[in-house]
């Protein structure tokens, strides 16, 4: 008897000693995630909102003088001297912008004002700074017929600018006055359209204008694909300081139909900025209503002055994209000697 209850209390005491080391065991186990997590979080930090930089310069054009200043031979070009002063601004952007104003070819004769046509060099050296898309809606893009308006695009598409706003629907497919561009994980939409161009439009040419029933249905495109829309606009009129009361209208009018970003070109000088508010006070886009020269001969007054626009994208933790607007001034350097002549570009400050 006394050997059976001395086997009944050993019994007792081994299950409950299995019991708690069980107990201990399982204990362990399910704190080890916990641990793990606590670990991580102790280490990691929130996340960072994405952000990128959007840049954008004025009208690019090309009078007569400056393709000499760039002549490096009987038929060697070298713009790039021209266009170096920006490369270390370009190079902080994500995605630099401009208007070119002027059409290109392989072969000459080149011309400047009043009916354009530079050397296609200019793209490489374009390239080489840092532009990534140009608009050719503009008043200049059918200076040399379709002929001139096909050569421009094949020398950028040559060396790897994009390019909107026009377009040879016997020969190209797709919309000539759009595009969305995908730039570090943001859609970017952009829109170009111009008031005209200097006489008819050549037959079998597609302009983007700014026809408010044209620029609706494209506009209408593009509102739901896209982060952030830019409508890139020839405008205004030349020479004036201020923008006019149509342009008003008209950026108003972009801006109702969904529009973050207007940015203004042809007036060959700079004129006044606005920013966009929401009811809460926050930077919801705004209006360059001309951001003037950023390379030409022109000498009237302020010509020799532009703008480059900062657009900043931050992608926020909710998922909403903000947009605040900056600006650079810049200045073109010209030196006029008696067998030469230098041109540059000039990063004065920041606006």
């Amino acid at each position: 008897m006394r050997n059976f209850c001395a086997y009944t209390l050993f019994a007792l005491w081994a299950v409950a000693a299995l019991w708690a080391t069980a107990r201990e065991f399982v204990a362990a186990e399910v704190m080890k995630p916990v641990e793990a997590q606590l670990a991580v979080a102790e280490v990691s930090e929130p996340p960072k909102p994405q952000e990128i930089t959007l840049l954008f310069v004025g009208d690019i054009m090309a009078h007569l003088p400056q393709v000499e200043s760039a002549r490096r031979g009987e038929e060697q070009f070298d713009f790039y001297p021209h266009l170096e002063g920006v490369a270390q601004l370009f190079g902080s952007a994500d995605f630099v912008v401009g208007n070119l104003e002027t059409t290109l070819t392989p072969r000459p004769p080149y011309c400047g004002y009043p009916a354009f046509a530079t050397p296609e060099e200019l793209a490489a050296d374009m390239r080489r700074v840092g532009f990534d898309l140009v608009t050719l809606a503009n008043n200049h893009i059918a200076d040399c017929g379709v002929e001139g308006a096909l050569a421009t695009m094949a020398a950028l598409d040559n060396h790897s600018i994009d390019h909107l706003g026009v377009a040879v629907p016997s020969v190209m497919v797709g919309e000539c006055g759009v595009r969305v561009v995908d730039i570090e994980g943001f859609r970017v939409g952009f829109f170009a359209a111009t008031y005209g161009i200097n006489g008819p439009l050549p037959r079998g040419m597609e302009l983007s204008q700014t026809d408010t029933v044209a620029m609706a249905r494209r506009l209408d495109a593009l509102t739901e694909r896209v982060d952030c829309l830019v409508a890139l606009v020839h405008w205004g009129e030349e020479y004036a300081r201020r923008e006019s009361a149509r342009q008003r209208r008209v950026a108003e009018w972009l801006r109702s139909r969904g529009v973050d970003v207007v940015v203004g070109s042809h007036p060959h000088v700079v004129q006044p900025s606005e920013v966009w508010h929401n009811e809460a006070g926050e930077s919801v886009g705004g209006v360059y209503y001309s951001l003037g020269n950023f390379i030409s001969n022109q000498n009237s007054p302020h010509t020799d002055c532009g703008l480059a626009a900062r657009v900043r994208l931050t992608r926020m933790a909710d998922g909403e994209v903000a947009v605040a607007l900056g600006a650079d001034t810049l200045r073109r350097v010209r030196h006029v000697g008696p067998e030469h002549t230098s041109y540059g570009i000039e990063v004065v400050g920041e606006n």
